[in-house]
């Protein structure tokens, strides 16, 4: 869940007149469509679920940003909002499109058997109704919890259940925990029962007992021993005290500039937008070669994300969490504090979200820009004379941090002087636990961090919407492998039998697009633009994307969780750009039935990817056994994936960074430093 909110009212008539068509909606404009779409359906009692911009059409963007010269520039572009509403007694959905530029609601239509994202608004009612529900006090009362202000629960959705099948009821499941004082580490005090709620009818249906497995107990006690990280349990005298200051400072400014929401950095030029679903994107990302501004990407975003646990017990098999599709990045990120999250000069972004009565609330510092060193960028040491040339290497980070009940993710997007772009995930928080009867083991699906406490075995996928238009809106995919030569040692093409050599497959149908990762061959994949050939190496210009972090996914194919999640069985898809497939999990992802994927739309029908305006999917991850060194604060846990230029420059782009020294970045000797503070005036010397 999201973390502090500032809560403000928007009076302004107003709107801003000086937006671009990838801004997010300001708050004047969320308040100016929740008017429109009252003043225009009078007759509905409705809750809005989401008010987000309707992004305008690839092909009208194009010729707006330039990229498309094939007909009169468009400089004038609608603006529009997508609503999403729920009818308050029915829970049925309604799709609006309400249109800024007009000032009118262009289209209302119901979706049937669809259930819209959660949001905030319902998991603060859900939480406050559990600990007042009569049925979920008797299970308390079983355990011996009289203090109902004791109690917690994280709201989950409930994927599919089978007593309520379909999605006609909007349901999610609570689970349970307790505190023993104010602030304490609930995941050290699990219950062992899920309340199972109605939102539509706001109250508890059932609940769900989790029975233990080969015990003498029909029911586990509690575990009240406190698990705790905040400072005011560990104490200050308990701190490491050789810990002393590292400052990170620019006397001159910073390297970037920034106008709206356009980014300008070392040759980089990009856009950068907040949504409530994915978070942050990433828009007409494009490098400065020379006199040419080369396109990249189009669009770059975290599309979907899915955390499946392994434990086959009931109700664990549910326990599959859709970041993205069934809560929303953007409506769990956290606002930044300056010195904690980001060190340095930083620049802040803000988001702007709404709530269920169609009033905005806004997010400060949700996104944290900076630059940080990275190392050498390259270095060479000429050993006839000893001259040492070394560049360090600086790059840009864009980031959010996202907090989604017991999980906090860092999502950091990093550019670099040599044309690299990097995404990476920074997993941390508290690990999900489950209470275990005194006598009870894990049936080797979990690891006990604590005395009856279960942390149960679990994966993290990932996967990218990159929407690409290297030197151009026509693209290709290749996938790149290596292997050794077929011939023995001492055959005449392979005398010595050191040879080996690469593969390079153009993937040319949406059959082909269904690529898995492959270390036997250091599979890589490359985007390439098959009209622009290097002038060297006699190859299609393009950019290789690879990644140390594409975990198999373990769960069988026609498991619950693969049915939702087929995005996850693969580390590659590529499809035609379509402009309703955006989600890899689908659009309405929250009690889904799986009808609505990548991996469906990639199987419809075979489709054309070679020279087209195509979109990759790609998928990478981590699985997580869980450690003791993980409770009761798990340590940040990396994956992520890197794209570079791969014969697209005619050389490396990097050679023009201006080497630094000590004079510059202010290094000193430590040695020396120690030296001076032993021979000061007041030192001992023996």
């Amino acid at each position: 869940m999201s973390t502090v909110k500032e809560m403000k009212t928007v009076t302004a008539s107003t709107l801003s007149k000086d937006v671009h068509p990838f801004d997010q909606l300001s708050g004047d404009e969320i308040v100016h469509v929740a008017a429109i779409t009252r003043q225009a359906k009078p007759e509905v009692d409705f809750v809005f679920n989401t008010i987000t911009l309707k992004e305008p059409k690839k092909d009208i963007m194009l010729s707006y940003l330039g990229w498309d010269t094939s007909k009169p520039r468009v400089t004038n572009v609608e603006r529009e909002a997508l609503v999403i509403a729920l009818e308050k007694k029915t829970m049925k959905c309604f799709e609006g499109v309400v249109s800024l530029s007009a000032n009118k609601l262009k289209s209302w239509d119901y979706i049937p058997d669809v259930q819209p994202i959660l949001t905030m608004d319902e998991m603060f009612e859900v939480e406050e109704l559990v600990i007042k529900d009569e049925k979920v006090r008797q299970e308390c009362l079983e355990l011996g919890i009289t203090d109902m202000s004791t109690v917690f629960s994280d709201p989950w959705a409930i994927a599919r259940h089978v007593a309520h099948p379909g999605r006609e009821k909007r349901m999610m499941q609570a689970l349970m925990y307790m505190r023993t004082c104010e602030d304490d580490n609930q995941y050290a005090h699990p219950l062992d029962f899920v309340p199972i709620i109605d939102l539509g009818k706001m109250e508890v249906i059932a609940i769900e007992r989790i029975r233990p497995r080969d015990s003498k107990f029909t029911r586990p006690t509690i575990p009240l021993q406190q698990h705790n990280f905040l400072p005011e349990f560990i104490g200050e005298d308990n701190y490491r005290k050789d810990v002393k200051p590292i400052i990170i400072q620019q006397p001159q400014g910073v390297s970037f500039t920034v106008k709206g929401n356009e980014i300008d950095w070392q040759k980089w030029n990009l856009r950068i937008s907040m949504n409530y679903r994915e978070g942050l994107v990433l828009h007409n990302i494009s490098y400065q070669d020379g006199a040419e501004k080369r396109p990249l990407f189009y669009r770059i975003s975290l599309s979907e994300m899915v955390v499946p646990y392994a434990d086959t017990n009931t109700p664990h098999h549910r326990k599959h969490a859709f970041d993205v599709g069934e809560y929303g990045l953007g409506l769990c990120t956290n606002s930044l504090a300056l010195g904690c999250d980001c060190l340095g000069s930083i620049y802040y972004f803000d988001a702007t979200f709404n709530d269920h009565a169609g009033k905005p609330f806004f997010v400060p510092n949700a996104i944290c820009m900076h630059e940080e060193d990275h190392g050498i960028l390259m270095k060479h040491t000429d050993y006839r004379n000893g001259r040492a040339h070394t560049i360090r290497s600086r790059r840009l980070v864009i980031s959010q941090i996202v907090t989604v009940a017991n999980y906090d993710y860092g999502l950091y997007y990093y550019f670099y002087q040599d044309g690299t772009f990097e995404y990476e995930v920074k997993a941390t928080g508290e690990l999900n636990t489950h209470v275990l009867a005194e006598d009870e083991g894990t049936n080797g699906m979990g690891t006990i961090v604590a005395p009856q406490i279960n942390a149960q075995y679990h994966q993290h996928f990932f996967t990218m919407r990159i929407d690409p238009m290297i030197d151009g809106q026509q693209n290709s995919v290749q996938q790149v492998d290596t292997y050794s030569l077929p011939y023995p040692t001492g055959h005449p093409k392979n005398p010595f039998g050191n040879g080996f050599t690469s593969d390079y497959t153009i993937l040319k149908d949406t059959k082909e697009g269904q690529q898995t990762a492959n270390y036997d061959t250091s599979r890589f994949w490359k985007i390439v633009n098959q009209d622009r050939q290097h002038p060297y190496a006699k190859t299609p210009v393009g950019w290789k994307i690879s990644s140390g972090h594409t975990a198999p996914f373990y769960a069988q194919p026609d498991s619950l969780v693969a049915e939702r999640a087929g995005f996850a069985k693969k580390t590659l898809w590529v499809t035609p750009y379509d402009e309703k497939q955006m989600f890899a999990g689908g659009f309405y992802c929250n009690q889904s039935g799986g009808d609505d994927t990548v991996e469906v739309w990639a199987n419809k029908e075979v489709q054309n990817i070679e020279q087209k305006d195509i979109v990759l999917w790609y998928t990478f991850g981590i699985t997580h056994l869980p450690r003791v060194e993980d409770f009761p604060i798990m340590p940040v846990e990396y994956c992520g994936f890197t794209m570079k230029p791969c014969n697209f420059f005619i050389a490396n782009p990097g050679m023009d960074v201006p080497p630094t020294n000590k004079k510059i970045n202010h290094s000193v000797n430590a040695k020396d430093e120690m030296n001076k503070q032993q021979d000061g005036c007041c030192s001992n010397k023996l």
